[in-house]
C-alpha cells in the first residue's frame, strides 16, 4: 500500500492523527510526515527539517498522541 499525502492540498489534524496511529512508516515519505506535522500545528523549522524519516515519524507520533489525549 502506498499513500501520497503530498498530493493532497491540505491535511486535517484528525487525518494527521489517523496517519500517525494507523499507517506504517514505510508507506510515507518525509514530505508526507512533515505535512502531517504542519497540520497538527508544528511550525518549528528544526523539527520540520529533521534529516531522518524515522526522527520525523517519532515527532509525528508524539504530537498526534498528545493532541488526541487533550
Amino acid at each position: 500500500m502506498s499513500i501520497y499525502i503530498s498530493n493532497l492540498s491540505s491535511v486535517s489534524p484528525s487525518f494527521a492523527c489517523f496517519v500517525a496511529s494507523e499507517l506504517p512508516l514505510q508507506t510515507l515519505t518525509k514530505k508526507d510526515i512533515a505535512k502531517c506535522l504542519k497540520a497538527l500545528g508544528v511550525k518549528n523549522p528544526e523539527i520540520l527539517s529533521l534529516k531522518w524519516k524515522k526522527e520525523l515519524w517519532i515527532q509525528l507520533q508524539i504530537v498526534a498522541f498528545s493532541t488526541m489525549r487533550v
